[in-house]
């Protein structure tokens, strides 16, 4: 018997989803095997950020324009909200290219650095948005979602009004995939900003007996969906 260890509920008040390659409606909807097979097919896209100064865009990677891109226009009414951003790998292309700039030069770039840790993203954000509410990254494997919006719950309950919850992933770059694992084979941004309400509902359960993973796990599973968006 499977045991429901919390339950939470929330609103959704907006939502956006930014990809770096042109997906149809029916190419996402089709799922990873369908990804996997014609990925190579899809044009690339890179978000403008038109919003932004030159000099400002130039500091963001790739996944840092989708997360500004996806989150954006959420926050036009009321940018200073607390932030979850949740992500597997964050900043694992610019890690990676920091160890090879270390063994082949010797050196580090400095802005590079600070800009390759997992809050790295969040912390953009908070400066180009002057965000001063409370802002939290996290990493919970392939739960990030769930785990995200269930700390955003939390906040809600500390009386937080609204929240934007961010997550973001971009695939491990050619040359860095020695062993290749999948992952999506295109990079995202998620942004959702979620409001005190019963619209939604999750609940973290524990399945047990698990022949897969020769343990008991803890997951998110929607109970119901009733938003209207």
């Amino acid at each position: 018997m499977n045991t429901a260890i919390c339950q939470f509920n929330f609103s959704l008040r907006g939502w956006k989803v930014v990809t770096n390659r042109e997906l149809s409606r029916q190419d996402w909807q089709l799922g990873e095997a369908h990804w996997a097979k014609n990925s190579h097919l899809w044009q690339p896209f890179a978000p403008k950020l038109a919003f932004l100064p030159p000099l400002k865009r130039r500091r963001l990677s790739e996944l840092a324009r989708l997360f500004f891109e996806a989150a954006w226009d959420l926050m036009e009414e009321q940018p200073n909200i607390p932030v979850v951003y949740a992500s597997a790998n964050s900043e694992i292309n610019r890690n990676f290219a920091l160890w090879h700039s270390l063994l082949t030069e010797g050196d580090v770039s400095p802005t590079s650095f600070n800009l390759s840790v997992h809050n790295a993203l969040v912390g953009q954000w908070s400066e180009m948005r002057q965000v001063k509410a409370e802002t939290t990254a996290i990493m919970a494997q392939q739960d990030n979602l769930e785990v995200a919006l269930l700390e955003a719950y939390l906040l809600l309950q500390e009386g937080q009004e609204r929240v934007l919850v961010v997550v973001a992933e971009s695939p491990l770059a050619e040359q860095y995939n020695a062993e290749p694992v999948v992952r999506q084979p295109f990079g995202y941004a998620l942004a959702l900003v979620v409001e005190k309400a019963t619209n939604i509902n999750l609940a973290c359960i524990v399945l047990k007996n698990v022949a897969i993973l020769q343990k008991n796990v803890v997951i998110m599973r929607y109970f119901g969906y009733s938003n209207n968006i």
